[in-house]
């Protein structure tokens, strides 16, 4: 097998050194003809469908909530909360005329039919209608102008003219006196204020429990089903953001936005931030580059040989672009990534490249040197390669899409990395350095006896028992801490870590966490309404209902908002009423749907309930809306926790059909089973990435090391992490499993050249750390520098990925330089069956690299 692979690469490098001009205009022809289609991408910035899988069971819930709205795309939320700049209560005329005049921006631009036949809010336009029906009431009472002497001012339901009204949506951090009875003595807390002293003598205080309200808040959903309706949301979204972000547009209070067009512009934002770092990244990388080339190469080589080096995996990483573009997928912001991290790559397997042809500068003919270098270093380039193509490609099996072709881009990206390698650097290289049997060096670094000394003692630490002892204190060390690490990483996210912390964003999303501690809705469409006149199906629902207030963190019966129950006091009262006049038909109430359309008349038609008239004429009851309402859900794990629950009631009640809504559910489900997945995902990747190993190193205790050694390097990132401040969520699964296939990088190297070479432990392992440490060092250092300014940018989806490369290359540098080599010498023995010839090449190969002139970088 071995020999076949040394055919293939010798036959690939005469082709190549007998066309080079012609495989350099290939693979640029290639490329160009991909990158063409850039002219066509399409850049998806909504920040929910770069989260929402689109084949999921939070998709189907979402088309049924969509079928019962009668809508064509999930409404686009925003959130605008509003607080005193006192920090006291909102219940003021002037803080509360303010408020009104600012949600006013949004609500008529919502409500409007000037451009649109139906309004964008539509069907959600009355869903903030509570909060002005509660302050007009309550404004009358003070006034005793045309009042409600029957109204009750109480939380988080209050009675006015009779009908219920629900402002546990609306207002947040209220407190109540808990007894009206004793609101006599207390009736000025609510307007001690100067602006409401002269009313206060007019409350009714034996309607009223509500003392303070600190802050309100509105819901504005929007049906932007066309390209104009979503301009102007979002035209109307960033107006009043940026009057958010000023503090004194108001005199009296202040107020947060938070919506999906606003997490939509900070992501992008925070993308265009990573890319201009990066290239501070790209200049500290090429600078890098040329300092390793001027160490290796002749000064006339150096522009043609660096331009090269970075060049190619730039190149590669357009090409693979062009191909999302041609396959019509939209580009996603964290893909910004993706050429920086891709010339992070290939620059390693430039070194190597470059690498053995500097060392085999004694063969005189070019095609031979380009023969044995393709010889030496394809196995090893194709190992590193073709593992990161299937570390990424698993990537893409991730239901998060941006982060699933995030992984499918810059798997094409390594594809053609690798194969520009061959057919741009290669040829660049041959015709670069013309030199044949006049081959001159300008200029040598003299044999460094010290770097040799350095060399030989490592090399006998490593093959000692203190080397094994270490090596045992070193990983009972680092495992005692991944564990704990492991142990305490919780399961969440947050679409605030898509997008800059720094941001005002996230100050609104911090007020909108304290809102859902409090309140949190959740929608449940009742796709198959009870028979209220059948007692079973009726006891039923209701042990439904109360299955559901019984779920933890549920607000319980309070909290529950269902037509039903009001429907039901109105057919009672239209019964009652009846039989008052001698007309009822029946002795003993029996509540029907015979009543419901004089009902939804009644309530002006809502839009949570749905009917049909059928082939008689009557009205049927089709579907209903009821909404659960839970506290202490700042937690995204505790929301994904509690709908998961609310599932498994209605899945015992399966008669009823009913399914959950949340705008979040996608994300939510991936927080249930980010730990299953990472654990399949990466189980999955190791296994893939030890089969590929198998074919290139001989020795299976060879390849179940590597394994082992990419597990542990796997186990302690995921453990390093968790202390640097990552949760489990999908950005980390899918960092690790990009680092499961950086981690070969820097294990299969020393391995292959251990296994290829011939002699005593010793004379492998030294001759081994001789090759190939200069390169994979080379390589760390590289990936850091391209990495180092992503530490600035403060998105946590980028800084996590940042972070996860500089663990991946430190806990890959020691495992692949220290841990590893004392594994194959603890497990292998010594090979004495080689022959002289064998013994010669060995020497001669030791003769070359002292005398190489960068002898010194590769110490």
């Amino acid at each position: 097998m071995e020999h076949m692979y040394d055919r293939v690469n010798r036959q690939i490098a005469n082709t190549i050194a007998t066309y080079p001009r012609q495989f350099l205009f290939a693979t640029l022809l290639f490329s160009v003809f991909l990158s063409l289609s850039l002219f066509n991408s399409t850049l998806e910035d909504d920040i929910r469908r770069s989260f929402s899988p689109p084949k999921s069971r939070a998709a189907r819930e979402e088309e049924i909530y969509k079928q019962f709205y009668e809508i064509t795309t999930a409404p686009q939320r925003t959130f605008i909360i509003f607080y005193a700049k006192d920090g006291g209560t909102m219940l003021r005329k002037s803080h509360m005329e303010e408020m009104f005049q600012i949600n006013g921006i949004m609500a008529d631009t919502l409500n409007s039919t000037e451009y649109f036949d139906v309004p964008i809010c539509h069907p959600f336009c009355d869903i903030n209608t509570s909060v002005k029906l509660f302050w007009d009431a309550l404004t009358k009472h003070v006034s005793n102008n045309d009042y409600d002497k029957d109204a009750i001012f109480d939380f988080p339901r209050s009675t006015i003219f009779g009908q219920e009204l629900f402002l546990g949506s609306n207002l947040f951090s209220v407190q109540t006196s808990g007894n009206v009875s004793k609101m006599a003595g207390e009736k000025v807390l609510l307007y001690k204020w100067k602006t409401y002293a002269s009313f206060s003598d007019h409350v009714f205080s034996n309607r009223s429990t509500i003392t303070r309200v600190g802050t309100i808040m509105f819901w504005h959903l929007a049906n932007a089903d066309n390209p104009h309706k979503l301009k102007t949301l979002q035209n109307v979204t960033v107006t009043l953001f940026e009057m958010s972000r000023k503090r004194n547009t108001s005199k009296w209070i202040n107020f947060n936005i938070f919506g999906d067009e606003i997490a939509n512009r900070e992501m992008i934002q925070g993308a265009y931030e990573a890319t201009k770092l990066m290239t501070l990244g790209f200049i500290l990388l090429l600078c890098f580059v040329f300092l390793v080339m001027w160490r290796k190469m002749e000064l006339r080589l150096l522009p043609s040989v660096v331009f090269a080096t970075v060049f190619s995996p730039l190149l590669a990483a357009s090409s693979s672009f062009g191909i999302i573009s041609w396959l019509r997928l939209p580009i996603y912001s964290m893909m910004c990534i993706t050429p920086f991290l891709v010339l992070g790559i290939g620059v390693d397997d430039a070194f190597i490249m470059i690498q053995a042809w500097s060392r085999l500068k004694s063969i005189t003919s070019r095609n031979e040197r380009l023969a044995q270098v393709f010889v030496e270093i394809g196995p090893s380039i194709s190992i590193t390669s073709i593992t990161n193509l299937i570390a990424f490609g698993i990537g893409y099996l991730t239901p998060t899409p941006q982060m699933s072709l995030f992984c499918l881009c810059t798997s094409f990206a390594c594809l053609f990395d690798y194969i520009f390698s061959f057919t741009l650097l290669a040829p660049i290289l041959y015709l670069a350095d013309k030199s044949e049997n006049d081959y001159v060096i300008v200029e040598k670094v003299s044999k460094n006896e010290l770097g040799e000394y350095c060399l030989t003692s490592y090399s006998k630490l490593i093959c000692s028992w203190k080397g094994r002892v270490i090596t045992v204190i070193v990983l009972a060390i680092l495992y005692s801490l991944t564990s704990i690490g492991v142990m305490k990483m919780k399961s969440t996210f947050e679409p605030v870590k898509a997008f800059p912390s720094d941001s005002i964003s996230t100050t609104s999303f911090v007020v909108l966490r304290h809102v859902f501690n409090e309140f949190f809705p959740l929608q449940i469409v009742i796709n198959k309404p009870p028979n209220i006149s059948d007692s079973t199906e009726y006891n039923e629902f209701y042990d439904m209902i109360r299955s559901l207030e019984a779920v933890p963190n549920s607000y319980g019966s309070n909290g529950t908002i269902t037509f039903l129950k009001t429907y039901e006091e109105f057919d009672r009262k239209i019964y009652n009423f009846f039989n008052m006049l001698g007309v009822g038909g029946q002795n003993d109430f029996t509540p029907s749907y015979d009543n419901l359309p004089m009902f939804l008349d009644h309530i002006h038609k809502s839009p949570f309930i749905k009917t049909r008239v059928d082939e008689k004429g009557e009205h049927k009851l089709v579907s209903f809306v009821i909404t659960a309402t839970a506290r202490n859900m700042s937690e995204w794990s505790n929301r994904a926790e509690y709908v998961e629950a609310c599932r498994a009631v209605f899945r015992n009640y399966s008669r009823f059909n009913a399914t959950v809504y949340d705008g979040d559910s996608a994300v939510l489900d991936l927080i249930l089973t980010a730990k299953k997945d990472l654990i399949g995902s990466v189980t999955v990747t190791i296994i893939c990435m030890a089969t590929v190993c198998l074919f290139f190193i001989g020795s299976k205790i060879g390849v179940l090391i590597i394994t082992f050694t990419i597990s542990s390097i796997c186990f302690s990132l995921v453990g390093s992490l968790s202390w640097w401040g990552a949760d489990m969520d999908p950005v980390t699964m899918v960092d690790v499993l990009i680092a499961t296939g950086f981690s070969v990088d820097y294990t299969a190297h020393i391995a292959y050249k251990f296994y290829k070479l011939t002699g005593s432990r010793e004379e492998r392992i030294k001759q081994s750390f001789r090759e190939m440490c200069g390169p994979m060092l080379q390589a760390g250092i590289s990936t850091i520098l391209c990495m180092l300014p992503l530490i600035f940018v403060p998105t946590y989806a980028i800084l996590a990925f940042a972070k996860t490369v500089f663990l991946d290359v430190g806990l890959a540098l020691l495992h692949g330089l220290f841990i590893l080599p004392v594994l194959l010498l603890t497990s292998c023995r010594d090979n004495r069956k080689e022959t002289n010839d064998n013994k010669t090449m060995m020497k001669s190969r030791m003769m070359n690299n002292d005398m190489n002139n960068d002898y010194l970088l590769e110490k």
